[in-house]
């Protein structure tokens, strides 16, 4: 990704999963290739307290403010995230979308739809909230934050197959497309008029008999082959500006480079 601020953020409150420190770094190690980026940092021996149902939202708001600013303040074209949580999304999302005034298309490769509120999420974890709250929908302690929430129509769930009920009726009654990973993606990102996309990949999304890494693995979901034919087709007919890769875990060997051999197959690298 041409003119990318490269960011590495390992945070893992969002979750309260500790391995995805270690894993985001592992993986920023691999697909960075030694160029300099940046590190947003994220160990923390405070108390993490629930508040409002959401675990450590004091810390995770605190951070996503500070990594907001941080963005604005390099002003890039396009954002390339490693992240812990998927709740890192929040601040190149926010800041992407504001930057080129709602014409982005926000691509949610996840086996998982993230579409939770405080109220609705059965487990206080904010990375079940984010693209919720990218919606303008979440704690206010974020969304008092983001200039410019995401429409409904900006969002399509790619690979999604595990969602709660309230999650369901919340795609039913919005204008969120909900789709097949393949490469058809493409003309549905064209067809409602969008020229810039943002795409997200939790890794969990991959087929589990295909990547065995991820923090939540779920049944089913495409190959890492399928996925990179899909952004492969995205990438030559659309401007990508902000990817992120999240929830890695980082227990196996090669599993750093199978996600790095996926984007560059797609023709994303750090470069």
């Amino acid at each position: 990704m041409k003119d990318a601020l490269l960011c590495l953020n390992p945070e893992w409150q969002g979750c309260e999963s500790t391995i995805l420190e270690k894993g985001s770094k592992r993986l920023a190690q691999e697909l960075f290739n030694c160029k300099m980026y940046k590190n947003f940092g994220t160990t923390d021996v405070q108390k993490l307290e629930i508040k409002d149902n959401i675990f450590a939202l004091d810390f995770i708001a605190k951070k996503f403010v500070r990594n907001l600013n941080l963005i604005r303040e390099k002003s890039p074209q396009r954002v390339l995230t490693v992240g812990g949580s998927c709740g890192i999304d929040a601040a190149p999302v926010s800041y992407l979308n504001s930057r080129y005034e709602g014409d982005l298309a926000v691509v949610w490769f996840d086996a998982h739809g993230d579409l939770n509120t405080p109220a609705s999420s059965p487990s206080g974890h904010f990375h079940g909230m984010i693209l919720r709250t990218l919606l303008g929908e979440g704690p206010e302690e974020f969304c008092k934050h983001i200039e410019r929430p995401l429409d409904s129509r900006q969002v399509f769930l790619a690979g999604v197959r595990d969602l709660d009920l309230s999650e369901k009726q919340y795609i039913e009654k919005s204008n969120i497309s909900d789709c097949e990973v393949d490469v058809c993606l493409a003309d549905l990102v064209l067809q409602h008029g969008f020229s810039k996309v943002y795409i997200h990949i939790d890794v969990d999304v991959i087929d589990p008999d295909d990547f065995s890494d991820a923090l939540m693995p779920t049944d089913g979901g495409p190959t890492r082959e399928e996925i990179s034919k899909c952004i492969s087709v995205i990438n030559e007919r659309l401007d990508i500006v902000g990817l992120s890769v999240v929830e890695y875990c980082g227990e196996h060997e090669n599993s750093a480079k199978q996600v790095t051999q996926m984007l560059e197959k797609a023709g994303i690298t750090s470069q």
